[in-house]
């Protein structure tokens, strides 16, 4: 089957076969994946000579033999990612592309990611390190030295599916190098091309997008470019807490928005359970915030409260509520909150409503 598809796409592929599979369970597109199956190299070397290659990591690893005049990794080891491994690796020009978690591993744990994408630059002589930061962007490092580190804005979308985003990133940044593009432009359209996969699900990238357009002039629900302040924005989790799944979810929740790029001001975390007297300390989170994220299942009366209070304050809210819409949502959307069915979707939309993006009130979206 899988022979079959490459060969319809005038791609070259070599069937590798084992004795165990290997599978990644999600429990939602948000949290990060169980692995199953054999972590020990396979025997089968992977081989490839052409002018520009994008070479992927493996969760088994095995011998490589890949010469190219430009060479795009994506490390892609979510195991034991501990440093860039370039054996059998052999290019005129090298770009790492890497999330941020990875390089950070990359760099030996270094915070700052700046100063991590540096060192994953002197470690692999790479003529561009492109950071993929979430619902950030992507940052780029280029040039000698301390070198130059520009940021790319992400293209938001009205509903975003990541699972294989980073994947669509990666072979756009390498389609785009190919095609002439410099660096930091070929992030540009990576971020867009990912953009367009997150919002549609779309297998195909129209060509205007690969070829440099914006992905907003394609997709009607795409925004423009969006500008990353320097600090990350603050999003309060407003969210009832008062049973073990209430609570799994909450922390299901700031987690990702932490990942995402954003502070959170929790309650649970924050404040606590607590008396009467815990109010105005919320509120004084609300007051810090730049939006809120509301978990709207069961319509907790305080989540609901902190939700009007936002709205009197000027701030965007991004609800989350699996049941279906109904006469109960109808202040919420007439006060311009945007509703998800959608985890990632809401998420995303809520870090990118702190950054400044404009929010599409509606009842209740999300993907299928």
């Amino acid at each position: 089957m899988a022979a079959s598809v490459a060969a319809a796409l005038g791609l070259t592929m070599t069937p590798v076969e084992r004795d165990q599979p290997v599978g990644f369970r999600y429990f939602s597109p948000v949290t990060a994946p169980v692995i199953d199956g054999p972590s020990a190299a396979h025997t089968a070397a992977l081989s490839a000579d052409d002018e520009t290659v994008l070479a992927f990591g493996m969760v088994e690893t095995g011998p490589r033999s890949i010469r190219a005049r430009r060479l795009v990794v994506d490390p892609q080891r979510p195991r034991d990612l501990t440093r860039l491994d370039l054996t059998g690796l052999h290019a005129d020009a090298v770009a790492v592309v890497a999330n941020a978690r990875e390089t950070r591993a990359l760099a030996g744990g270094i915070a700052d990611l700046r100063a991590a994408a540096r060192r994953v630059r002197g470690a692999s002589g790479a003529v561009a390190v492109v950071v993929k930061d979430s619902a950030r962007g992507c940052m780029v490092l280029t040039g000698d030295g301390e070198g130059t580190l520009t940021r790319v804005g992400p293209y938001p979308t009205r509903t975003v599916w990541p699972l294989g985003s980073g994947d669509v990133f990666a072979a756009a940044y390498a389609h785009a190098w190919d095609k002439g593009a410099e660096p930091v432009e070929a992030a540009r359209i990576a971020s867009s091309s990912a953009a367009w996969w997150s919002g549609t699900r779309a297998t195909v990238v129209p060509h205007q997008v690969l070829g440099g357009a914006p992905v907003d002039e394609v997709l009607p629900d795409a925004g423009p470019e969006l500008a990353v302040p320097d600090n990350d924005p603050l999003v309060y989790l407003a969210a009832p807490f008062f049973n073990l799944a209430e609570r799994w979810l909450v922390e299901t929740c700031r987690s990702v928005l932490i990942g995402l790029g954003a502070q959170v001001f929790s309650p649970l975390h924050d404040v606590g359970p607590g008396g009467d007297e815990v109010a105005s300390r919320d509120l004084d989170g609300l007051d810090r915030a730049h939006a809120v994220f509301a978990l709207l299942d069961g319509w907790d009366p305080g989540t609901v409260y902190e939700v009007g209070w936002a709205h009197r304050k000027g701030l965007p809210v991004v609800g989350f509520l699996q049941g279906p819409s109904h006469e109960g949502t109808k202040m919420l959307v007439g006060t311009c909150a945007e509703l998800h069915q959608d985890l990632s979707s809401a998420l995303y939309r809520a870090v990118w409503a702190a950054q400044g993006h404009p929010l599409t009130p509606s009842r209740v979206t999300g993907h299928a």
